[in-house]
């Protein structure tokens, strides 16, 4: 009876081991190649204030700004993404690039890295004080990764150019 105890249990764990080991893929019809990022949000650490829409630019391989229906993951295959966030002088005390929460619009399988959650520096000063903003990566459901450049400043101080992105 011991044997046959033990011979149900190694070949239960087998099976399991077998099902566990088993690949499983998504069908092709369901991976999307979307890697944008739609919209981003800054709040402040109280959240209390709504928050605020950044301005998105997109660029192609080529460094080229892509906008409008233009705008698909195909077109700016290559290239990078840029978001600001211009706070005005009167925001000081409300909403601080150093300390903030990042809210993201995405789509369907994407994955942020780093991911958004926790308070943020965007601002991310260097040793002269000029902000350089942090990088987040976004990888599509097929694999294709875009990189995003997220930068805070109030109105009229330093900020870092696009093209040393």
């Amino acid at each position: 009876m011991k044997l046959i105890y033990r011979n149900t249990i190694a070949l239960i764990a087998m099976v399991a081991l077998a099902l566990g080991f088993t690949a499983c893929e998504a069908d092709k019809e369901f991976d999307h190649p979307n890697n944008l990022i739609s919209s981003m949000r800054i709040s402040s650490a109280n959240a209390s204030d709504g928050g605020m829409a950044g301005v998105i630019t997109e660029y192609n391989a080529k460094g080229e700004v892509v906008s409008g229906s233009d705008l698909t993951p195909a077109s700016v295959k290559g290239g990078y993404g840029k978001i600001e966030f211009i706070l005005s002088t009167d925001l000081y005390g409300i909403v601080d690039p150093e300390r903030c929460y990042l809210t993201a619009s995405l789509t369907f399988d994407e994955i942020v890295r780093p991911g958004l959650s926790g308070l943020k520096n965007i601002t991310n000063r260097d040793a002269e004080g000029v902000a350089q903003g942090i990088e987040i990566t976004v990888t599509s459901g097929t694999g294709d990764v875009r990189r995003y450049q997220i930068i805070g400043y109030y109105e009229g101080e330093y900020k870092i150019d696009p093209d040393e992105f």
